[in-house]
């Protein structure tokens, strides 16, 4: 007989969506940045920001060409710990865009990445906002708020516009974003990993040799002078070992740096960022053979943008293409995501999308694209269990006039898991120590301590301590509850999952004669399996109620409720 069992773990999303959630390895992915814009038009785009960890008000003035397109701002906060929560309120141009609130590991905000030990990159679409000629935005923070923990210092802030003008030559465009948290084993606090390496795809390229010119941009935060770190694009190494490095001191804790990469640039081309390099081949990146550093202790890529300048240009129809995002789905109440991208030429009108479950439409609606290329779409549906095959297409009336027609559909074959359910049994109560335990760990600690008074002839102390352990041991001291009446016992619960979907962030609460006594936290409990949970209790001798409550704040879904706890009357 195979017996169900779990491996209790850090969560680590087994089918990851562009969440922006809290994370200690990074938002919304560990591993890389996330697609923001890309698109090919006559013009350009502006980029510019960031003067280093600083106090708020924190100001910076941007001077933008006529065009703009499209315009997205980002203001990176230090909040001094993944504890702390606070805000951080932006205006551009007059314009509040009102406070945005900044709640560490509790955050869910979609324009917030916040990773590591509080590192936060925000995102703001300001296309309506900003102006040809000077424009100013400003940040301040709660800082200095009474009863506020959160550190609020700024980075720094940082525009990109895309604009369009005719009279320029053609360029196509790509932008990623996030907050990856690259770090050594030593700065992971509770969690003995590390992370060094976050990707970036740029895909896509029309004409890989009609290249003008080629210009990444890429932005740091928390860089350190003096530590290794490395950047790579297309497998060629740019500009040394030290690429974060404050700008050599002189913006602390941010990096904004430019490369001209047009004799790299191939059909499809890659970003890697390196937190470090194992030199001495010890399997760790932490110090060498002459004992200097190998890489960054923390460093956080936020930002990459390539821009590929082309000689000839081709006038690009739009080419619309679409894709649902992996996840789990469990019935009743989802959402699905799509992910809408335009590959070719600027497109800024509407087009209709459509989502089938097998062959019944469950979603119709008119979506605008713009100059960012990018659009994310979160749709609910109400889905039942087994299996479906999900539908999504793009210009779904074939409206709209593309270079390529063949890439308007997506089609997931997704089974749909029924909810968790979760029950518990408290099983038999286990003895662990007893008071006779506690005498002997009294005595032994007498005897460990009395030498210390005699040998610095602190005769008082040792006598009143004597006489403290005599009347302890003897009895006189609290006769009314005396030691040994006070006992200490595991109860082992077993909790199952009857379900089939995973049961995520729940408690086990344990009570005695009904006053609560101890919880533990569950990260995870897979569907079909079960998992036996030691808690530890003191009690008196005699009959006590011992009742257990799995998810007592109903933070998980189930398909019943009923079989949450359970109680038991035991003779200790």
């Amino acid at each position: 007989m195979i017996k169900n069992t779990v491996v209790l773990v850090i969560i680590l999303l087994l089918s990851q969506t562009a969440e922006a959630m809290y994370s200690f390895e990074g938002v919304p992915y560990p591993d890389k940045l996330n697609i923001a814009a890309h698109g090919t038009l006559k013009g350009g785009v502006y980029i510019d920001g960031g003067y280093g960890l600083k106090f708020t008000p924190y100001a910076h003035t941007f001077d933008l060409p006529g065009g703009i397109k499209w315009a997205r701002l980002y203001v990176g906060v230090w909040g001094g710990t993944e504890n702390y929560e606070g805000w951080v309120q932006m205006n551009v141009n007059g314009n509040d865009l009102g406070r945005t609130l900044l709640l560490g590991k509790n955050d869910d905000n979609s324009n917030v990445y916040c990773a590591g030990h509080g590192v936060y990159w925000v995102y703001y679409d300001v296309t309506d906002k900003v102006i040809y000629g000077l424009n100013t935005a400003t940040a301040n923070t709660s800082r200095g708020e009474l009863g506020n923990k959160l550190d609020g210092r700024v980075y720094g802030i940082v525009l990109v516009a895309i604009y369009e003008d005719v009279s320029k030559q053609e360029i196509t465009y790509w932008l990623s974003d996030g907050n990856v948290n690259l770090h050594g084993q030593g700065w992971s606090d509770t969690l003995p990993t590390a992370n060094d390496h976050a990707s970036v795809s740029f895909s896509g390229l029309m004409d890989a040799g009609d290249i003008k010119s080629a210009n990444l941009s890429v932005i740091y935060l928390t860089g350190t002078p003096g530590l290794p770190d490395y950047l790579e694009f297309n497998n060629y190494s740019l500009d040394g070992n030290d690429i974060a490095n404050g700008g050599d001191g002189r913006t602390p804790y941010f990096d904004f740096r430019t490369f001209d990469v047009a004799k790299y640039i191939k059909q499809e081309n890659s970003l890697l960022f390196l937190g470090g390099k194992d030199i001495n081949r010890d399997g760790k990146i932490a110090k060498d053979d002459e004992g200097n550093e190998e890489g960054e202790d923390y460093l956080h890529p936020v930002l990459a943008m390539l821009v590929v300048q082309h000689n000839i240009a081709k006038n690009p129809k739009p080419d619309l293409g679409v894709n649902i995002e992996s996840k789990n789905f469990v019935e009743g109440e989802n959402t699905v995501t799509l992910l809408l991208k335009n590959y070719g030429g600027l497109y800024e009108k509407d087009f209709k999308i459509k989502i089938f479950d097998d062959d019944m439409e469950i979603y119709s609606d008119t979506v605008r694209m713009d100059a960012s290329g990018i659009k994310i779409l979160d749709i609910p549906w109400n889905a039942t269990h087994g299996l479906h095959a999900i539908t999504a297409k793009v210009d779904a009336e074939n409206v709209v006039l593309e270079s390529n027609e063949t890439n308007n559909i997506d089609i997931m074959k997704i089974y749909v898991k029924s909810e968790p359910d979760l029950s518990v049994k408290i099983l038999t109560p286990e003895a662990n120590n007893n008071a006779s335990d506690v005498k002997k760990a009294g005595m032994i600690l007498g005897v460990l301590v009395l030498p210390m008074f005699i040998a610095r002839k602190r005769w008082k102390a040792f006598f009143a301590v004597l006489i403290i352990l005599t009347l302890s041991f003897s009895g006189c001291v609290n006769n009314e509850k005396p030691q040994e009446n006070v006992l200490s016992f595991s109860i082992p619960v077993d909790i199952k999952n009857n379900g089939e979907a995973a049961a995520e962030n729940f408690d086990i609460t344990l009570y005695v004669d009904g006053e609560k006594s101890t919880t533990k936290h569950v990260t995870a409990l897979e569907g079909g399996t079960s998992t036996t949970e030691k808690l530890s209790i003191a009690v008196g001798r005699g009959d006590h109620i011992i009742r257990v409550v799995v998810d007592e704040k109903n933070n998980v879904r189930e398909s019943r409720e009923d079989n949450n706890a359970d109680e038991i009357t035991y003779t200790f």
